[in-house]
């Protein structure tokens, strides 16, 4: 079976995507991110009772179970349009081996869900098609219809309109007194999940992403993922980023269940649609699959604004896996359609059919093993570990990115390391601990947390920009982490050099990231390193700078720790330092990856302008922060308002 598989490669401790949200949300039994995802959460939690492994572990376990039902789910789904047992194993068994399915089920994420409650739902639908008095089959379909939507519903509501052609045979029956029924069990499986999260919510749990929803508004607002418009739709995307996506989602088609697995989907699809002997029932399933393939991938792609680039991709690429398990069932028929024609042996068909299958599924396995291996995985483990000696006893740690807030919360509040310390959300999110809601307006924001640290005699310590952590007084910086000096003037800023962070910088740099999460959280942790060395480049300090001559050294083999250290330049240092920082700037332009988001790309030629002002070059100025502006026409973008001063 595909779980194991799964199990063989799940990572045993938190990693990153959701992964440690929704294990500190399963563990608590709390509230994750928008749209809340009741069911996973519930489903979740009972996995993580299990008496074996670590809690991570057994979430990734939940995942895996889900996965094989979702195969399953496959499996019976081209049994009942007519495939035999062999080729919908063998459509079964790709469509769990490919990447991004794989890829899922291996972590605490709600997509393996909603492919087995889809497939599920299609699979009752496909029977009761072709046996229209068994009621029990259309409440079961209704039931787990609902029970999606309580998961992932915005997938199942583009998901919609095929599962509909798929029951259109039955309509007349359905209509026939049956359907305000069905429509009953669908809103109460969809609803008792959703219930149930808002009453947890009004307990305050410790893990709760926006604490108590109070009214219907709030609970609108959160069902509806009403904070993720910024999110969901970039101002700076455009059709050009339509089209790319649209001409990788056609990539991933041909290849995630192998070439010629695609190629025998393609004559499955085509029999299904055109083949004289086909039923209409089986003609309009067809129908139904391709409209749901169309709603989980096109229509997602339109409705949706995000930039193509390498980690929106990575967002982006989960919600198509129903996608592929349409494509596995074409994969089914299309190698049934081709044993029928073929006058020979039983035995010689049935060997040759395993044969190929074998072949097909071991490519993939071979190819997207690599990938998919994360049963040693230690990087989120590793950072969490940094974080934790570098932290003195009973400090307050805010933390401001999901890609920090999960894998720490994680190992603090379900491991339980460091009971000392505090972890906060410098967002108000998440953490059931927040200081002001996430209706607080900025400048409250800002006095809340500027009466936290009056307040308590404890060390404080963040991880981001003072843009993001307005506290109005000294800083001293180790790296990764800063802490709050509450006796110095805002303007002060010491450098402490901490061997940890140097050793852990070097191993960034030596690391070779599994996926693109990684390597996005790799790349700000060097850019946020390569401030730090800004620093103490600009300090001057002969005794620091030789311990820290061998981290210098490192960084120029990075873009992101070059820019890090160029953006201090350019921003905190004097005339003296712009050749350093042009020079920095010239090494990292040769540093640049193909993967860098367009917001990347655009900063660093901000930054390329902006060195070219301060020198007195304003035409070279001019070219480079209109060239930013094209790049990433965003209002953010620094380089717009950098060429409405300068006359650009």
């Amino acid at each position: 079976m595909p779980l194991a598989l799964f199990a063989l490669t799940l990572p045993h401790t938190v990693v990153l995507e959701d992964d440690g949200l929704f294990l500190m949300a399963g563990e608590h039994l709390g509230v994750a991110h928008p749209p809340g995802y009741p069911l996973y959460t519930l489903l979740c939690y009972l996995f993580m009772q299990l008496p074996f492994g670590t809690p991570a572990l057994l979430g990734h376990f939940s995942s895996a179970v889900l996965g094989a039902l979702a195969c399953a789910g496959v499996y019976g789904c081209a049994r009942l349009l007519g495939a035999s047992w062999l080729p919908s194993l063998i459509a079964a068994w790709l469509f769990g081996a490919s990447e991004h399915v794989w890829s899922q089920a291996i972590i605490a994420e709600v997509y393996t869900l909603n492919s087995a409650l889809f497939f599920a739902a299609f699979a009752l639908i496909l029977h009761g098609v072709r046996n229209e008095q068994r009621n029990w089959v259309w409440f079961g379909a209704a039931a787990l219809f609902g029970l999606s939507l309580a998961n992932h519903w915005p997938l199942m509501v583009l998901a919609a309109p095929g599962l509909a052609l798929a029951a259109w045979p039955a309509l007349p029956r359905i209509l026939r007194g049956l359907w305000w029924r069905l429509a009953l069990v669908a809103l109460v499986c969809a609803s008792l999940p959703y219930v149930w999260m808002v009453l947890r919510s009004w307990q305050d749990p410790l893990i709760s992403f926006y604490g108590p929803l109070e009214d219907l508004g709030a609970f609108l607002h959160y069902f509806t993922r009403g904070g993720y418009g910024d999110a969901d739709e970039s101002l700076g995307a455009g059709w050009g980023d339509r089209a790319a996506y649209l001409w990788w989602f056609a990539k991933q088609l041909t290849w995630q269940l192998t070439v010629p697995g695609f190629a025998l989907a393609a004559l499955g699809l085509w029999w299904l649609l055109r083949g004289a002997e086909v039923a209409r029932e089986d003609r309009m399933a067809g129908w139904g699959g391709a409209f749901v393939l169309l709603g989980n991938s096109m229509a997602l792609i339109f409705l949706l604004g995000f930039d193509f680039d390498d980690r929106n991709v990575s967002v982006f690429r989960p919600y198509s896996l129903v996608c592929y398990g349409i494509v596995a069932i074409w994969l089914a028929l299309g190698s049934q359609w081709l044993l029928s024609r073929w006058a020979a042996a039983p035995w010689l068909r049935l060997g040759a059919t395993a044969l190929a299958g074998i072949g097909m599924v071991a490519q993939s396995v071979w190819v997207d093993w690599t990938a998919n291996d994360r049963s040693d995985s230690d990087f989120a483990e590793r950072h969490a570990q940094l974080m934790f000696d570098l932290l003195p006893r009973d400090a307050v740690l805010f933390l401001y990115e999901d890609e920090e807030v999960g894998p720490l919360g994680y190992y603090h509040f379900v491991e339980g390391q460091r009971p000392d310390l505090t972890l906060r959300s410098t967002q108000g999110l998440v953490f059931g601990n927040r200081l002001f809601s996430w209706q607080t307006p900025p400048r409250e924001q800002q006095a809340a947390l500027s009466q936290f640290i009056e307040g308590t005699s404890r060390p404080v310590f963040y991880t981001v920009s003072e843009q993001k952590f307005p506290h109005g007084l000294g800083v001293r910086n180790f790296g990764f982490a800063k802490e709050v000096l509450r006796e110095r003037q805002p303007d002060v800023l010491e450098l402490r050099v901490d061997p940890g962070s140097q050793t852990y910088f070097e191993e960034l740099m030596a690391m070779r990231p599994v996926d693109a999460w990684e390597r996005f959280r790799r790349d700000k942790l060097l850019f946020t390193y390569g401030e730090y060395l800004g620093y103490v480049t600009i300090g001057a300090d002969p005794q620091m700078n030789e311990r820290l001559a061998d981290s210098m050294q490192h960084a120029d083999r990075s873009f992101f720790s070059l820019m890090g250290m160029a953006e201090v330049l350019l921003g905190q240092g004097d005339e003296t330092h712009l050749p350093l920082a042009e020079d920095l700037l010239r090494k990292a332009r040769g540093r640049q990856g193909e993967v860098m988001s367009k917001e990347r790309r655009a900063r660093f030629m901000y930054l390329q302008g902006f060195s070219a002002f301060r020198n007195g070059r304003v035409p070279q100025a001019r070219a480079h922060f209109a060239a930013s502006q094209a790049v990433y026409p965003h209002p953010e973008n620094a380089a717009i308002s950098a060429l409405r001063q300068i006359g650009g």
